[in-house]
C-alpha cells in the first residue's frame, strides 16, 4: 500500500497566509539576503576580461563578475545606487568607486523591496475606475509565482517606466507591486519589473518579471528573437488588397527593422478614401517601430497618428496613390489605433504561454461607422470640409 506524503505544515500555512495578505503587504515582507565572498585575483581578472578593461576595472564590473545573479551591469550599477553593497563593511555608492584589491570582503543585499508609492492601492483602484473597458485596466493577464514572471495589460495614456518628462505621474511599473506578488521561488527583485515596453499611446501585454532569474532570462529571450508579438492597427489608406501578406524591411536609425504585415479588412471612408485593419507582427524591436513603418514606408500612418508622424507619410503616400495626402483629422475619440493583442513566450521544456487580448471594441466600431458615413453619401473634399453626395 503506497505512502501518503502531505505537504510540510509550514509550507501550508505560509500558503495560507499569503492567499491573506495583498501584493503589496507581501512585497513588505520580503526579507533581504546578503551574498557575500572574498575577491580574488581570478574575479578580478575575469571583470577586466569582460569587459575589455585595458587600465582602470570599476567596482560595478567586479560585481557583476562576482555574482552573476545581477545579469547585467545595469543592474550592477543600480545595486551600488540603492546602497546595497559593501567592501570591508563600508557601503559603497558611487558609480566611479574603483575595484577593491583581492583580499576584499565583498558583499551584496539582493531581494530588498523597495518602498511602494504611498496610497498605491488606492491609485491603482483611481485608475481602474476611469473606464470599465478591459484594455483601460491595469490588470493580471498571467501569473508563474513559482518561475517569477507574469503577463499585465498596460492602458493607453500610461507610461511603462518613469521618463524624463513626466516624472510626476505614476507609471505602470509603479503601480506592479499592488497587482502582483513576489515569487515563491529564486532571488526577489526590489520591485516586479517589466522586461518590455510599449508607448505611452499603445495598450496590451506587457511581460513583467519579479525574480532577478526569470528577468535574465526573459531578457535573454527577447534579445534571441523567441518572444512573438501581435498588434492590431487600423491605418488611413491600404497598402494593398485584404489578404495581402508581406513584410516590410526598412531601417530605422541607421539599425536594420522587420515587420510582419497582414492585410485583414478595407473599408471606405470619406476622408482618407480608404481604412485598413492590419495584423503586425515585428520580427525586430526599434523605437516606435510598427507606427514608422506604416506611416514612412507603407504611406498610410495609423488613425490619430502624431501630427509629425503623419505628415511624414506625405512621400509615400505620393507614390503609392498620386495625389497628396489627406488634410490631418481625428478619428473615434482621438486614440491612436494601434494595440498589442498577443505575446507568446518561450520557455523550457515546456509548451509556449501565449497570452492574447481582445481587440478593443472601437476598432469595430470606427470601422462600422467608416463604411456607414461612406454609403450615406459623406465625402470630404481637400480642405477637410465635409460635404453629401
Amino acid at each position: 500500500q503506497g505512502q501518503m506524503v502531505q505537504e510540510p505544515k509550514e509550507e501550508k500555512e505560509r500558503q495560507q497566509e499569503d492567499r491573506a495578505l495583498s501584493p503589496l503587504e507581501l512585497w513588505a515582507n520580503v526579507e533581504p539576503r546578503d551574498e557575500e565572498l572574498i575577491v580574488s585575483d581570478e574575479v578580478l581578472h575575469e571583470a577586466q576580461q569582460a569587459f575589455d578593461r585595458k587600465e582602470v576595472v570599476f567596482l560595478h564590473h567586479v560585481l557583476l563578475a562576482a555574482f552573476p545573479v545581477l545579469g547585467t551591469l545595469n543592474a550592477a550599477k543600480r545595486a551600488l545606487r540603492r546602497g546595497n553593497v559593501r567592501v570591508n563593511d563600508n557601503l559603497e555608492k558611487a558609480h566611479d568607486t574603483v575595484a577593491p584589491p583581492a583580499g576584499s570582503r565583498l558583499s551584496l543585499r539582493l531581494g530588498a523591496a523597495e518602498c511602494a508609492h504611498p496610497d498605491l492601492q488606492q491609485r491603482l483602484e483611481a485608475w481602474n475606475s476611469k473606464s470599465s473597458r478591459p484594455e483601460a485596466q491595469v490588470r493580471v493577464l498571467f501569473e508563474d509565482r513559482e518561475a517569477g514572471w507574469a503577463v499585465v495589460n498596460k492602458p493607453a495614456g500610461l507610461h511603462s517606466r518613469p521618463c524624463c518628462y513626466d516624472k510626476g505621474r505614476l507609471t505602470l511599473e509603479a503601480y506592479l507591486p499592488a497587482v502582483l506578488a513576489p515569487p515563491l521561488c529564486g532571488t526577489p527583485c526590489c520591485r516586479p519589473r517589466l522586461c518590455h515596453r510599449l508607448d505611452f499611446r499603445v495598450c496590451g501585454p506587457v511581460v513583467v518579471g519579479t525574480s532577478e532569474e526569470a528577468v535574465r532570462s526573459i531578457k535573454r529571450a527577447f534579445e534571441e528573437r523567441t518572444v512573438h508579438k501581435e498588434y492590431r492597427a487600423i491605418v488611413c489608406g491600404t497598402p494593398g488588397k485584404k489578404g495581402d501578406s508581406f513584410v516590410v524591411e526598412a531601417p530605422l536609425d541607421g539599425e536594420g527593422a522587420r515587420t510582419e504585415v497582414k492585410i485583414l479588412r478595407v473599408v471606405p471612408c470619406p476622408h482618407f478614401g480608404q481604412l485598413s485593419e492590419l495584423e503586425l507582427r515585428p520580427v525586430t524591436g526599434r523605437h516606435q517601430q510598427l507606427r514608422r513603418h506604416c506611416a514612412q514606408t507603407l504611406g498610410t500612418p495609423i488613425v490619430n497618428e502624431e501630427r509629425p508622424l503623419f505628415e511624414a507619410a506625405t512621400s509615400a503616400w505620393r507614390e503609392r496613390t498620386g495625389s497628396d495626402l489627406p488634410t490631418y483629422i481625428s478619428r473615434g475619440g482621438g486614440n491612436l489605433f494601434l494595440q498589442a493583442v498577443e505575446v507568446t513566450m518561450p520557455l523550457q521544456a515546456k509548451d509556449a504561454v501565449v497570452v492574447r487580448v481582445d481587440v478593443s471594441e472601437r476598432f469595430e466600431k470606427l470601422l462600422q461607422t467608416s463604411t456607414r458615413a461612406w454609403r450615406d453619401g459623406w465625402r470630404m473634399d481637400a480642405e477637410g470640409r465635409t460635404y453629401r453626395v
